[in-house]
């Protein structure tokens, strides 16, 4: 069986010859370098031999140099097959060395199969002997093979330099898209972070993460949630962070509260994505978190203006019933009554009643249009003699107001608790002559102390007074008091002791009030 010796170093081309060399019934040998098929060869010579130009350790030249020297080889015919070496110089050479073919890659197999039949048909004719190369004739051919191989180099230097060009052409693309991208990066409003997925610490963060959390770029990269937030908030984070990189998928986080070194807790919306390598496997974790602190304090506004605006319909509308349920009995006296000086007197009061009751309507109009900032410093001393002046006409009762100085930061609605304390305690306290106003300091604000030495509340009754309905009657003004002050982060309880009188305690913290002294200059507590 012909054999046929194979010199290539590239293993899917070595393997592509040898399958189509045992297909046409030939049994080929192989070699991945010059040196490696001269010493096959020497060892057992083959039929025919194939080699490659460029190979490591010993070129196809000159394995054909060597190959047409050696007298044990130089009958054997000689193919060079490359897809390098395609200059008609290089055939040339080749040829001058004694090969007997010169094939180009790639070649059909048939094609390829034609070549080795024509060549192994030509060997086995009778050659004559081939004369000894004199000194002229081998330094000849060592001087075109370094022409070969220079040219060669310098093509690839050139094929380099070309390559070198495209990958600095490519590289300042790279360059100007990294900018592009830092640039939107760093400017991007949001804190935007990226972790690595197999420890989770932190390996870059924009400008304004830097600015939330108070915390330079350079002590965050390198290190972990643990490293910067309480235990409880770091744990959470780490959830979520394991979460998206289990599942491969982003995690919308709608609200999530971050303790950050200058602006304190704040409120985040962040969204979670795994980037993910060439395997489909989390190689890191890119997080985009918007602060919404602002946007959720405002919702709360507008949630609080309406649940206040609630409070006064329902304020409105009690009064009003109150008002119309005297409108009644004064037109019901006014009918039964012949005299007209008292039926005049009958229509005054139905008159004021209707005048009283425009106004409230009024006020309850002008109130909605103030919309939801309304908190403003409003001075209860003030507020408590205006309501004590409309309601204590003929009413055997002195008011004692004691806050001087003292301004609360609340809703104009604030007049409303103290009309109703008072209210309470003149038609309620039954032998009611006195009501004192104060205030003293404590440790995180102000409590004001409303008393008055009427017959006091019931032990039993000391929460329920603050509900809807109590003992079958409606008390609608105490339930508007706790609501309303619970909405404006005040709280009230009573403490009063039975039968010596009511007293309220209206719990104000440090952030909602301030004094000022003879001056007008203001101070907070």
């Amino acid at each position: 069986m012909t054999t046929v010796l194979i010199a290539e170093d590239n293993p899917q081309n070595l393997y592509l010859l040898e399958a189509t060399l045992k297909g046409y019934g030939y049994t080929p040998i192989t070699a991945t370098n010059g040196r490696e098929a001269l010493d096959s060869a020497e060892k057992n010579p083959p039929d025919l031999i194939i080699a490659d130009i460029l190979m490591p350790e010993m070129d196809g030249f000159e394995l054909c140099r060597r190959w047409k020297a050696d007298p044990k080889l130089n009958h054997i015919p000689f193919i060079f097959y490359t897809a390098t070496y395609t200059d008609p110089r290089d055939e040339q050479f080749a040829l001058s060395l004694g090969a007997e073919r010169y094939v180009i890659k790639p070649q059909k197999p048939d094609v390829l199969i034609g070549i080795v039949r024509e060549v192994l048909e030509e060997a086995g004719g009778e050659k004559p002997p081939q004369p000894e190369k004199t000194f002229e004739e081998e330094m000849e051919l060592l001087k075109t093979y370094n022409e070969v191989l220079f040219r060669k180099l310098q093509k690839k230097v050139g094929d380099l330099e070309n390559e070198i060009a495209r990958c600095n052409i490519i590289e300042e693309d790279l360059r100007k898209s990294e900018k592009f991208f830092n640039s939107i990066f760093e400017e991007i409003p949001d804190m935007i972070f990226v972790k690595d997925a197999a420890d989770l610490r932190f390996i870059r963060f924009n400008k304004a993460g830097e600015e939330l959390l108070g915390i330079s770029r350079e002590e965050l990269i390198g290190k972990g949630d643990y490293d910067f937030f309480p235990e409880e908030q770091a744990e959470f984070f780490r959830e979520k962070d394991q979460e998206v990189l289990s599942e491969k998928r982003l995690r919308d986080i709608p609200e999530e509260r971050i303790l950050t070194h200058q602006m304190g807790e704040r409120i985040l919306h962040t969204k979670k994505i795994p980037i993910l390598d060439e395997s489909g496997e989390p190689r890191y974790l890119l997080g985009i978190s918007e602060d919404i602190t602002e946007q959720k304090a405002h919702e709360e506004q507008i949630n609080l203006a309406n649940h206040k605006l609630e409070l006064m319909t329902e304020v409105t509308y009690q009064d009003i019933q109150n008002k119309i349920t005297a409108t009644l009995g004064y037109l019901d006296l006014e009918q039964q009554e012949k005299n007209q000086k008292s039926r005049q007197f009958y229509i005054e009061k139905e008159r004021e009643i209707l005048e009283s009751i425009h106004n409230l309507i009024k006020k309850t109009k002008d109130y909605q249009q103030i919309g939801v900032n309304t908190s403003r410093w409003i001075a209860p001393k003030e507020v408590i003699r205006d309501q004590f002046a409309a309601i204590s006409q003929k009413k055997n009762t002195i008011l004692e107001c004691e806050l001087e100085g003292l301004e609360v930061k609340t809703d104009p609605l604030i007049e409303r608790v103290f009309l109703n304390l008072m209210v309470n305690s003149i038609q309620h306290g039954q032998k009611t002559t006195k009501i004192t106003v104060r205030y003293q300091k404590t440790s995180d604000g102000v409590i004001v102390i409303y008393e008055d030495d009427g017959v006091g509340i019931p032990v039993p009754l000391k929460e329920q007074i603050f509900e809807r309905i109590v003992g079958g009657r409606g008390t609608f003004g105490l339930f508007f008091a706790r609501e309303f002050l619970n909405l404006s982060g005040m709280k009230i309880i009573e403490t009063g002791t039975p039968g010596e009188g009511a007293r309220f305690e209206i719990t104000i913290p440090e952030s909602l009030y301030r004094e000022h002294n003879q001056n007008g200059n203001h101070f907070s507590g």
